[in-house]
Formats: structure tokens, C-alpha cells, sequence
């Protein structure tokens, strides 16, 4: 075994499947990820399993005070799946984590297209499926994509049916493309003209495609409703991508930015989960790197952090 501080955050398995030959460890309850910080907890990942909600290895617990929403309004608890992106703003009560709001998120939803090379792709953008992703898809239909995204586009988790009329984007403005603005990289225009959303924002848009660029009827900037001023802590799952100012990166897709001081090379094309402490910037002290395979990723967080192997991809 690997004795632990309470300063210690360790890496999870590598890039791809758990193997045997990684080194185990014990994080017990004292190895608190957050560093026993005070004040609101804002998640970012993956729903991989139930037993509350497991995201990013945080048992999150849900009470009948907890405000479940999509992009498109209020929904009930039995509209989370397995594999959705959530945006979570949790508080502590003594030992555990409790949702005030959980946010189901989706990058994507638009009709199925084949892009270049029979490559799927929806509203402009690629879609990649991660090996053991969720749900189906048929060319032609519209769908709802969940995942992350990367730099080459949105590493999907499941693919549904889509149940709403509105096509929808949900990303990081940025600037170029024939209109000058683009989320995702998808160029976007507003249905009356241009739109500005702030560059590096995370941006939600809904609309329509048009074959050239998403046309929005309506647009949304900003991820944690309301609950800013109060975060204190941020665990995001994601990967990098590069930027030109300091640390060289951001996560992609997220709107998040890094402290300047922080070491991220070494996790510059791999899948992992950041903690840290949140005051505008986000000061992840490590990078947990995490399986590119979605049930070893979920075998691997269902307890949490009670066991897990891998090395310490230390940032700061």
C-alpha cells in the first residue's frame, strides 16, 4: 500500500483500460480531495453510477429539496441516466456532499449527420464515441449527445433520442469561423444578426443549424446559475485543450480557467478529474487521469475514493 497525507491527491488509473500491474492505494475519509474547504461545491462530470449520485468519484446525495433542471426547464429525478454530463452545486453537511441544483447537460442535440470521411457529426460539430458509451444512433434523426468535449470535438458518453423540437450548443465562445463567432468551433449568428457572447465564456445556445453555422434564438452564458459568489471548491472531469495565455491550457468545452501557476503538461491529452479550490480561478492541485472507457471509468469511481491506483499528476 501507498500511505497517504491529507495533501496528497492521487492519479487514477491511465488513459485507457484498468490494468493489474498499477499500484493500489487507500484514500481514506481523511484525504479529503477538497482539502476540508468551507462553502459551496461546484461538480462538473459525468454521471457514471447511482447509490446518490457518483460523479467524478463524489457521492453526491439528492433530496426532495434538490432543484433538477435541463437546459429546457425543471424535470423530475427520473430524467438522469447513466453517462449524462451533470453540473452539480452541492453543499457539505458534516461528511457528505448534498445537491442544491443538479444541471443535466448536453453539448449537443441536432440531427445525426455523417461529416467527412463517414464520421458522425451533429450541428457542424464531430462526435466521437468513447468505447462503451451509452444509447444508439440513426443518421437522419435528431439526438441528444452527452460527454465531454475535446479537441477534436465532443467525446460522447450516451447518444438518445432527442425529445425536443429546439437544436442546441453548449460550449466555449470563441472567435472566427464565417461569422466571426463560434462555440464549440461551430461558427454561430444570432436569428437577428450577430451576437457577442464574452470569448472563453461557457455559452448554451438554442436554435437551429443551417448546414453553414447554428443560428440561435437564444442565448445563455454562464454554468453555475445564481451560485458563483458562493463556490468555494470545483471538481471538473474533462480534457485539456490549448490556449496562448498562461498555464497553456484550459478545459475544453467548460469555461473554466486554471490558476496561471499550474503545471498541466503533463496531462495535455489525457482524460482526468481536477479538484480544487475555486476564487474566479480554479487552483486544481492535481489531475486524477481517468479511463477513456466508460464502465472501467465507472468500475473504477463506483467507490469513490476508497481504492484506486494510478500515479500523482501533481500541478501545482
Amino acid at each position: 500500500m501507498i500511505p497517504l497525507k491529507r495533501r496528497t491527491l492521487l492519479g487514477l488509473m491511465g488513459s485507457s483500460l484498468v490494468t493489474a500491474c498499477a499500484t493500489p492505494a487507500i484514500v481514506t475519509r481523511s484525504d479529503d480531495p477538497f482539502e476540508g474547504g468551507i462553502g459551496g461545491t461546484g461538480i462538473v462530470g459525468v454521471l457514471t453510477d447511482f447509490s446518490s449520485l457518483i460523479v467524478n468519484g463524489l457521492r453526491v446525495e439528492v433530496t426532495g429539496a434538490t432543484s433538477i433542471r435541463s437546459h429546457f426547464g425543471a424535470v423530475s429525478d427520473s430524467a438522469l441516466r447513466r453517462g449524462q454530463e451533470l453540473t452539480i452545486f452541492a453543499t457539505r453537511s458534516r461528511d457528505r456532499l448534498v445537491a442544491r441544483q443538479v444541471q443535466i447537460g448536453f453539448p449537443l442535440i441536432g440531427p445525426a449527420r455523417l461529416g467527412p470521411g463517414g464520421a458522425l457529426t451533429v450541428n457542424g460539430a464531430p462526435v466521437l464515441r468513447e468505447p462503451g458509451s451509452l444509447g444508439s444512433v440513426t443518421f437522419g434523426e435528431r439526438v441528444t449527445v452527452s460527454g465531454v468535449w475535446s479537441r477534436e470535438g465532443v467525446v460522447a458518453s450516451r447518444i438518445d433520442p432527442a425529445d425536443q423540437p429546439a437544436d442546441l450548443i453548449a460550449g466555449v465562445a470563441g472567435r472566427g469561423g464565417v461569422t466571426g463567432v463560434t462555440v464549440g468551433g461551430v461558427p454561430v449568428r444570432g436569428a437577428r444578426g450577430r451576437i457577442a457572447p464574452t470569448e472563453g465564456a461557457y455559452v448554451t445556445l438554442t436554435g437551429r443549424h443551417d448546414g453553414e453555422s447554428f443560428v440561435a434564438t437564444r442565448v445563455r452564458e454562464g454554468r453555475f446559475r445564481g451560485n458563483v459568489e458562493t463556490m468555494r471548491q470545483l471538481s471538473v472531469e474533462g480534457f485539456l485543450e490549448p490556449q496562448a495565455a498562461a498555464p497553456g491550457f484550459r478545459l475544453a468545452g467548460l469555461g473554466h480557467s486554471f490558476a496561471r501557476e499550474l503545471r498541466l503538461q503533463p496531462l495535455a491529452a489525457r482524460r482526468a478529474v481536477y479538484f480544487g479550490g475555486y476564487d474566479g480561478d480554479f487552483r486544481a492541485r492535481a489531475g486524477y487521469v481517468v479511463p477513456e472507457d466508460f464502465a472501467a471509468r465507472q468500475a473504477l469511481l463506483r467507490d469513490g475514493y476508497s481504492a484506486f491506483g494510478g500515479e500523482v499528476v501533481e500541478t501545482l
